[in-house]
């Protein structure tokens, strides 16, 4: 994590934020009177705000929890999906309906 004055991100800003972007790391902006603010890439936020949602419930961080042991330990099953020579299809989108 790094850090910079909202002043030298003012004024380096390309560059920052290409640092940013090939780091795959955060930047801390420190402001005037304690205003702080983070920047991060997209990707970034939305895996945390993924993250967030699958720990968001009890249940669903235990089971997370027990897979990551599972798979450490080796306690694994392979299972085939039938997929492999089926060519990906995107699903189809419903025409709204038009009102007349």
């Amino acid at each position: 994590m790094k850090t910079a004055t909202i002043t030298d991100f003012r004024n380096r800003m390309k560059e920052r934020l290409q640092e940013i972007e090939d780091d795959q790391d955060i930047l801390i902006l420190t402001g005037p009177k304690k205003r702080d603010f983070v920047v991060l890439t997209l990707e970034q936020y939305n895996a945390m705000e993924e993250t967030t949602h699958l720990m968001s419930s009890r249940t669903n961080t235990k089971r997370l929890l027990e897979s990551i042991g599972q798979d450490r330990s080796g306690n694994v099953t392979k299972h085939k999906l039938g997929l492999e020579n089926k060519p990906l299809q995107s699903p189809r989108k419903k025409k709204p309906k038009v009102r007349k």
